[in-house]
């Protein structure tokens, strides 16, 4: 029987699920609210993807600008603690790939642009025997086996199935812009962190500039609110001297408030929920969108196994296959990195000396560094 699939939401994660499901010749459709226009300042925003998810990627045909990331260096910027990966230490090619926001999204959109529908939007939907049946803000409806909701963070047709057990306010802000640092290998990495500060820097392609970084730079509200283009040379220099290089901001600056999430459910009959709709985490691992992109993948492999033996995809025994191989992972990772917030927030010097010995410690057990390079690349999961 013929089956089909409706997202609401055509950002990263939406249109990655429909290339995901055009692969397997499972028809889909994708509601888009907002239309797909640039700004001047859009090339400034960054995702890192993993090893794993750039090659999935690949695979389905998507091509566009990015730059390899081969070393990682973490720095504890009150101390002489650090610790460095290289993907040769996992005998992989490259730990992640760094892309252009605005470029990724161009790149996905046109490979599922005939199946977007932009400028509308789903505002309910009610569940029917043959599936779910999805009431947009232009009047019309559409019906569908499965409603998929990638909507981002505060989804409302999300919040209309399952309620936060987890959810956090970390009181901070990120700061991302784009720099120059001769200095630094272009295919390297670097996070420091600093007191209540977490600053890092990615290898970024854009225009013809070389050594250009991307950075995200974690902060507490009050800094970043008086943070401007004017000032901020003064608060990089703690920077640039834990680094021994010159950081020349080369962008405007945007902001984003940081907080976590996590739903109890990522589905009923006829709908589940994926990606940021259905969970956020800190930006200090640069996991959100490995995770959300990850959603993507099993549910597109649980779709196909549920087609493939003539059973209804919309069937809450088959979505719940879906949450059980997603969501325990999931919280482990939001959890696991709000525990790393905390601790490299803490003021105490005894802390301070634990983190650095410990830094110290993991950098010389060479197994311990492969296994966090591997769970990290999206190869192999703790």
């Amino acid at each position: 029987m013929s089956q089909s699939v409706l997202i609401s939401g055509g950002g990263i994660v939406g249109s990655f699920l429909g290339l995901e499901l055009a692969a397997r010749e499972i028809p889909f459709k994708i509601i888009e609210k907002k239309p797909f226009a640039s700004s001047e300042n859009d090339h400034i925003r960054s995702l890192t993807l993993n090893l794993s998810a750039s090659e999935r990627l690949d695979y389905l045909g998507v091509t566009t600008t990015s730059s390899l990331i081969q070393r990682m260096k973490i720095f504890d910027g009150s101390g002489s603690g650090r610790l460095s990966f290289n993907c040769d230490e996992a005998n992989i090619d490259y730990l992640a790939k760094v892309f252009s926001f605005n470029d990724l999204r161009e790149a996905l959109i046109k490979r599922v642009e005939s199946s977007i529908s932009i400028g509308d939007e789903i505002t309910s939907f009610k569940t029917m025997k043959s599936g779910i049946q999805a009431c947009l803000s232009s009047g019309s409806t559409l019906e569908s086996n499965l409603l998929v909701i990638a909507e981002g963070r505060n989804s409302t047709l999300a919040k209309s199935i399952a309620s936060e057990n987890f959810s956090k306010d970390y009181e901070q802000t990120a700061k991302t812009f784009l720099v120059e640092i001769p200095e630094l290998n272009a295919e390297e990495a670097i996070q420091v962190f600093y007191e209540k500060e977490i600053f890092a820097l990615m290898p970024y392609k854009h225009g013809n500039k070389k050594n250009q970084f991307s950075v995200v730079w974690s902060m507490p509200k009050e800094l970043a609110h008086d943070l401007t283009l004017d000032n901020i040379h003064t608060h990089l220099h703690k920077f640039e001297k834990k680094l021994s290089c010159k950081i020349q901001a080369t962008s405007e600056l945007l902001s984003f408030p940081l907080s976590a999430h996590h739903l109890d459910e990522y589905c009923d009959h006829g709908v589940c929920i994926i990606a940021d709709a259905a969970h956020s985490i800190h930006p200090l691992a640069g996991q959100g969108i490995n995770l959300g992109i990850s959603d993507a993948i099993i549910l597109a492999e649980e779709i196909e196994r549920a087609i493939s033996t003539d059973k209804d995809i919309g069937q809450l025994a088959f979505l719940k296959k879906y949450e059980l191989r997603r969501k325990t992972l999931n919280a482990s990772m939001i959890r696991g990195v709000d525990f790393l917030f905390n601790l490299f927030q803490q003021d105490n010097p005894y802390f301070r000396l634990g983190r650095n010995s410990g830094l110290k410690m993991v950098d010389k057990i060479s197994f311990l560094k492969k296994n966090f390079i591997l769970h990290a690349s999206g190869i192999q999961k703790i």
